[in-house]
Order: C-alpha cells, then sequence, then structure tokens
C-alpha cells in the first residue's frame, strides 16, 4: 500500500470546480490511475492547508505520476507496507475517520435502494462500533466532531444530482485483529470510498 500526498491550489478554476462537485474531485483522483479507483484499491481524504488542498491517498499501486494535472503537486509518496507489518493485537493507536453512516432503504416496489444518513448521534456512534468490530478494532473512546455535505452531478441516466453526508470521528481504538485491520486501512470503512469517505488514519 502506498501513502500519496499531492497539493491543488485553492486558486485554481479547476480546482474550485472540482472541490463544489464531489464528482468532478472522484474523476480527478481516479484519473491518476491506469485501473479503476477500486482497481488500484484508492482512498483518499482532503485537507485543507492556507491557499491549498491536500489530497492524501492510499493506493495498491504507485500514482502515474504522467496522468497529474497542471495544478497537481505531488508532494511526496511512501509505501507503507513495513508500517502495516509494525501492527499488533492489543495496540492502542489513534485514530481519524470521515465517514457516511447511513443505511440502505428500499424504493417503492423493492427494486434497487438508496441511501439514508443515520439521524442521531446515538445511532451513529452504534454504526461506528459495528464497523470496528467487523473490522478488527474496538473503540475505547471517539468524538464526533464536523459535519458536512457535499453535492455532486451524475448525468441523467445515472440519477442526477447526488449528495454525500461526511461526519468526523477521532479517538482510540485498540486493535484485537490485525488482519482484519490491515484489510480495513487499504479497503476503508463505510460507504462513500469514491468521495474522500472511509480512510482510516491512525497514529
Amino acid at each position: 500500500m502506498y501513502l500519496t500526498r499531492i497539493d491543488m491550489p485553492l486558486a485554481h478554476r479547476g480546482v474550485q470546480r472540482a472541490l463544489g462537485d464531489c464528482q468532478q474531485m472522484h474523476r480527478r483522483i481516479a484519473g491518476l490511475f491506469a485501473d479503476s479507483r477500486a482497481g488500484a484499491g484508492v482512498l483518499y481524504r482532503l485537507r485543507y492547508t492556507r491557499g491549498s488542498c491536500s489530497a492524501y491517498l492510499y493506493s495498491a499501486v504507485p500514482v502515474k505520476r504522467d496522468r497529474l494535472l497542471p495544478d497537481m503537486q505531488l508532494v511526496g509518496e511512501r509505501d507503507m507496507t513495513d508500517w502495516l507489518n509494525t501492527l499488533t493485537e492489543g495496540r492502542v493507536c489513534h485514530f481519524d475517520l470521515l465517514a457516511w453512516p447511513s443505511k440502505k432503504i428500499p424504493n417503492d416496489g423493492g427494486r434497487n435502494s438508496r441511501r439514508r444518513v443515520l439521524r442521531t448521534q446515538a445511532e451513529r456512534l452504534a454504526w461506528l462500533a459495528r464497523k470496528g468490530q467487523q473490522n478488527g478494532f474496538s473503540l475505547l473512546n471517539v468524538r464526533e466532531l464536523e459535519t458536512m455535505q457535499q453535492v455532486g452531478h451524475h448525468d441523467a441516466s445515472h440519477g442526477g444530482r447526488l449528495y454525500v453526508d461526511s461526519y468526523h470521528y477521532q479517538g482510540t481504538l485498540q486493535i484485537a485483529d490485525v488482519a482484519a485491520l490491515q484489510s480495513a486501512i487499504c479497503s476503508g470503512i463505510g460507504p462513500g470510498k469514491a468521495y474522500g469517505l472511509g480512510m482510516l488514519l491512525l497514529s
């Protein structure tokens, strides 16, 4: 697994448009790889610094540098395999996660479904605890911080306008199953991975 940081200047119009449309940002990030986002194992997280937006990426393969757009600067890239192998059962880590705690609701007629964000904090924290059990860790403490809603635009045949609700969590966890946690780090937690969600950061 690789960790990559890419900086994008907030003054650039292309960056501004992508930040206003999560589908455009998804295409920007996915375009850095020869395979699809899922095929290349890509997760990402956006963070803002003075005058710049930084995209932190986990991926199974390195970024193809010849696909960087003119408004993208590759700041660093690191193979995280050795770090993943330092994780041990019982270890306590600080974590940071931007996630979409939600459940699927069937549409009328039972065909397809839509995703609804969990409305109460108690429901959302219970969702996160279940995700921990499924992914090899237990929560020792957790804080729910800010929330935001992203807007994106599919074409009409794919549903038109898209809304993605995200919640920011920080806290400490204890590793119960190393292999399951390693898989969760590489694969992400919960839905919305194409839109910068699900990337579990540990320290």
